[in-house]
């Protein structure tokens, strides 16, 4: 599991939109690429708001195909809490059950890699913790996982892998564990590559 974190402005989005071939491409979607199966979640979550959340899954499902049954959908928005949303209409739905069901489009495919732009970004903590939980799975089950984080403690918790930018250039690339033997936190070792006020009370850059 691979973090990329750095401060506004460093490139992290555009490096995602440069790894799928989506630049200047808003929505979630699953794609091909080198014959691996890649799904993405962007931090902006455009869907289709005047359409319920099974309308949704029914356009992607029909312009990008899709290996995940109802059934696995269900249960997925289930574990997270958003099941009863999904007969209803996206408009109406919260920042963190937008961010829920973002996640879910990007397994429509069943992807190999997934690709998570902020995945914690509107989440309340024990929403936080599920969706942890969820990445952790998947994990386990084999995917990979490469997101964009400016949750410093939270990428503490999930990434085995650390990688760091700085104006479009990554300036470290580093096991978790390597990066922790020599510095007490990721906080210090950003302040120490990047030089930037760090919100304590959030962790956050």
């Amino acid at each position: 599991m691979l973090a990329l974190v750095g401060p506004n402005g460093a490139g992290k989005t555009t490096t995602i939109r440069c790894l799928t071939g989506i630049y200047n491409h808003g929505k979630d979607q699953v794609i091909k690429k080198d014959g691996l199966t890649i799904g993405v979640v962007s931090e902006k979550d455009l869907l289709w708001e005047k359409e319920t959340g099974w309308k949704n899954i029914e356009i992607f499902r029909e312009y990008l195909g899709g290996k995940l049954s109802n059934d696995q959908i269900e249960s997925y928005a289930k574990y997270l809490d958003i099941s009863e949303f999904l007969p209803k209409k996206v408009h109406t739905y919260s920042k963190g059950t937008r961010r829920k069901f973002s996640f879910i489009l990007g397994l429509l495919k069943d992807p190999e890699l997934l690709i998570l732009d902020e995945p914690m970004s509107g989440l309340d903590p024990v929403s936080r913790i599920k969706m942890r939980e969820l990445i952790f799975k998947l994990n386990k089950e084999g995917k990979s996982i490469f997101y964009t984080s400016h949750d410093l403690a939270e990428v503490e918790k999930l990434a085995h892998r650390v990688m760091l930018m700085k104006k479009g250039e990554i300036v470290l690339d580093n096991l978790k564990s390597d990066i922790l033997s020599n510095y007490r936190n990721l906080e210090e070792l950003f302040l120490e590559k990047v030089g930037v006020y760090i919100d304590e009370e959030n962790n956050e850059i």
